[in-house]
């Protein structure tokens, strides 16, 4: 039986346990639900259900709207769940139907154990009904006792955690505990004294000294009382105690941690491994990245080792910059290779599944590969990222083209020094330590023509259209008032994904290892230790092609058909697509890469060509289903629509094939038409130059 899954923690969400969510709309409805799974198999009396939830108005009244309300949650419920339990007088819900976050959170508090209260802290995603209220005091008084009461678990089961943390010397997870016990208590003295100790220890002297400060800030606005003894002498320690040169000692780490180096292709890329544990986090780096000059930076080192403390961490620098081959300018990575380069990372490292970390402008290409491989994604974060760089009418948060020319001209000349230090890093952009360092990385990372070239060719990216395949869960984290990419775009990103989660940080940071990092590190670990819903993989990105042989005056024959078809298969092959199927004259291929599929396009129509055949070929790239009569879909149905648009002896491309090949040296031709059935005023492209 298909489970029923409630979320009472942090809000309230139902949902199957194939992860579709359901939409219950009346909010007194919610309540009821939530109110029966607090309390999985307990029978209640519908006189109190009703006095619960309608406690100003008759019993003859209150009794009508429950049963209404309860025939209005027998309707959302899908019958295959059968969760509701009715027995005369009495309304329960079978607990053998249903899983609760708050009943997981109390066994694994009730257990005890190190791993199992790290679970509980990552269930805990917020109070009882966060920001729900009904206005009938007799519910809304049941909510505020049950929220006290569980709040006090979760700080009994952090202060509980922070104690093992600290005896197994796990200190970034003891960091990241203290931390979290803080946010919701800020008054617990004994937990900013572990924290000042512990980033003593690691050698943090400056945080030691700040977490003293924002305890007497939290008692004296509180409480208007002073910390305890105990507290002051540890500041007083920790002050007299010289600083220990904690950027020496990451150079010291880094320079023991092996870079190492795997092929992709024709291309070596360098990656590095921090840390171990479930789950894999792959931190895919945006414009350019050295994985070396990373450590030489205290607050990237930190940001790097805390995130090691989550799971097994995989750093990497793509083709084109760092410590990875070169390539030439006029062959900078696809978003397509891109793909192909982190599975060649995993596989390397022996990685099945990863949560893929997107900074910037490697959020694209994870939501790409979050789309295409669902199999080999464990879940998706991006931090400061966007679906499009460039303006559009439908998208005016985008950069205009004398914006980014401007950009580009103070690259040109600034590369060598802080090119862009106040757009990326914004707090940081008065610190010489870090002008220096950040001028440094630049250079390191990229030399300036590679970096216009990259620059440029990000310009021509747009996935906005395929996000809405991304099925794993996603966390998209932006800042405020980020200057590099406008937080309206992270907005428009995580409403196109489903069910993707949005948080927005206070400050006006780019990178995400600056004022934000706590925050950051703290949504991450969450998210990744959050249970989430099995998934099946029965959905993927795909670029479909359809290659049509045309009938001429005298018409092929026999012959000429299944010239065309082998034809058809051998490039199919070639370009490691799946031949589908094929039907009269029409055949039809799937791609998991954009450029292949218009590549094995543009070959199958020029070798028809010269065996004196004429074909032509239309591509879209779309989420298809994957079921026992193989691959369906409207994606199938696009493709078909493109094609009928073709000329003789054309490959046309949808818009959206086309803002997913970009860096590809692939050049299209606006077509005025648009296919038959498209919802959006979206042109078709022919291809210009040989594929």
């Amino acid at each position: 039986m298909t489970q029923l899954s409630i979320g009472l923690l942090g809000g309230f969400r139902a949902q199957l346990g194939s992860g579709r969510l359901l939409t219950i709309r009346r909010k007194k409805a919610q309540a009821l639900l939530a109110y029966l799974a607090l309390r999985p198999d307990v029978s209640h009396s519908r006189e109190s259900l009703a006095g619960l939830l309608w406690s100003g108005t008759t019993d003859q009244h209150a009794r009508h709207n429950l049963r209404q309300t309860l025939f209005a949650l027998r309707q959302a419920l899908p019958s295959a769940t059968a969760p509701l339990r009715r027995e005369g007088e009495t309304v329960g819900l079978r607990g053998s139907a249903v899983t609760v976050d708050t009943a997981a959170f109390e066994r694994c508090v009730q257990r005890g154990t190190r791993e199992a209260l790290h679970e509980a802290a990552a269930l805990y995603r917020g109070e009882l009904l966060e920001g729900f209220t009904l206005g009938e005091s007799p519910f809304d008084d049941w909510v505020a006792a049950e929220r006290h009461r569980l709040r006090g678990l979760a700080l009994e089961g952090l202060e509980k955690l922070l104690a093992m943390d600290v005896a197994v010397d796990a200190s970034e997870r003891a960091v990241a505990t203290g931390l979290r016990l803080l946010a919701l208590d800020p008054l617990r003295e004994t937990a900013h004294r572990t924290l000042m100790e512990l980033y003593a220890r690691q050698g943090r002297r400056t945080l030691a000294l700040r977490q003293y400060q924002l305890c007497i800030d939290a008692l004296r606005r509180e409480l208007g009382v002073g910390p305890e003894a105990d507290t002051t002498r540890l500041y007083r320690h920790i002050r007299e105690q010289p600083p220990e040169g904690e950027a020496g000692r990451d150079r010291a780490a880094a320079a023991a941690l092996p870079t190492r180096y795997t092929r992709s292709g024709d291309v070596n890329l360098a990656y590095q491994v921090v840390g171990e544990g479930k789950p894999d986090l792959v931190l895919v780096p945006g414009w350019v990245s050295n994985v070396e000059c990373f450590w030489e930076e205290p607050r990237v080192a930190r940001f790097l080792r805390r995130l090691a403390s989550v799971g097994r961490l995989i750093l990497f620098d793509k083709r084109g910059t760092g410590l990875s081959d070169r390539v030439a300018l006029d062959s900078l990575p696809t978003l397509e290779q891109r793909m192909a380069d982190v599975q060649a990372v995993m596989d390397a490292v022996a990685s099945e599944r990863a949560v893929l970390v997107g900074c910037s402008e490697g959020g694209p290409m994870c939501a790409l590969f979050a789309a295409t491989y669902p199999e080999r994604t464990a879940g998706l974060v991006m931090i400061g990222s966007y679906a499009r760089q460039m303006w559009r009418a439908d998208y005016p948060w985008g950069y205009s083209t004398a914006n980014y020319a401007r950009f580009l001209e103070a690259l040109r000349r600034g590369w060598g020094g802080p090119v862009g230090i106040k757009l990326f890093a914004a707090s940081a952009a008065d610190d010489p330590a870090f002008r220096d360092w950040w001028a440094r990385y630049l250079r390191m990372s990229a030399s300036p023509g590679a970096a216009e070239a990259f620059s440029r060719m990000n310009t021509e990216i747009d996935v906005r259209h395929v996000l809405s395949a991304v099925r794993v869960p996603t966390l998209v984290l932006h800042a405020a008032a980020d200057k590099t990419v406008d937080v309206r775009a992270a907005h428009d990103m995580a409403a196109r994904i489903p069910h993707a989660r949005y948080v927005e940080l206070p400050s006006a940071d780019h990178l995400p290892w600056l004022s934000d990092a706590e925050a950051i590190l703290g949504e991450i670990e969450r998210f990744v230790r959050a249970p989430q819903p099995a998934r099946d993989v029965d959905r993927l990105l795909l670029t479909v092609v359809v290659v049509e042989q045309v009938a001429t005056w005298g018409g092929d024959g026999e012959r000429g058909r299944a010239d065309f078809r082998e034809i058809a298969r051998r490039e199919i092959v070639r370009f490691r697509g799946r031949f589908l199927q094929a039907s009269g004259p029409a055949l039809l291929a799937a791609f998991d890469g954009p450029a292949r599929a218009v590549r094995s396009a543009g070959a199958i129509v020029d070798e028809a060509r010269r065996l004196g055949l004429t074909a032509r070929a239309g591509l879209h790239t779309g989420e298809c289903e994957v079921g026992p009569e193989g691959l369906t879909g409207t994606a199938l149905d696009m493709a078909r629509r493109v094609t009928a648009a073709a000329k003789d002896g054309e490959v046309i491309v949808s818009s959206t094939v086309k803002d997913l090949v970009a860096g590809s040296g692939i050049e299209f031709v606006l077509r005025a038409e648009k296919s038959d059935g498209e919802p959006e005023e979206r042109p078709l492209f022919a291809v210009a130059s040989p594929p």
